[in-house]
């Protein structure tokens, strides 16, 4: 089996791709849709070093407040 490894961009891309396709199938809630994106957009801005789980909600890795 063949180890496949992404970079950071490239999941963004193919993040952006399945929020098309959910977008598309049009049978989600805007809410959902909001759910199924926002997680691994917080989990690629860890991998990324931006965001730091420990730090309080709102808060990226250098402790200032993240644009909304």
């Amino acid at each position: 089996m063949t180890e496949q490894s992404w970079s950071t961009h490239e999941l963004r891309h193919e993040l952006a791709r399945y929020h098309a396709a959910l977008l598309a199938a049009g049978n989600h809630r805007p809410s959902t849709i909001s759910t199924y994106i926002q997680h691994p957009e917080r989990f690629i801005a860890f991998l990324e070093g931006s965001y730091d789980p420990a730090q309080p909600q709102g808060r990226n890795a250098t402790g200032r407040q993240r644009p909304s």
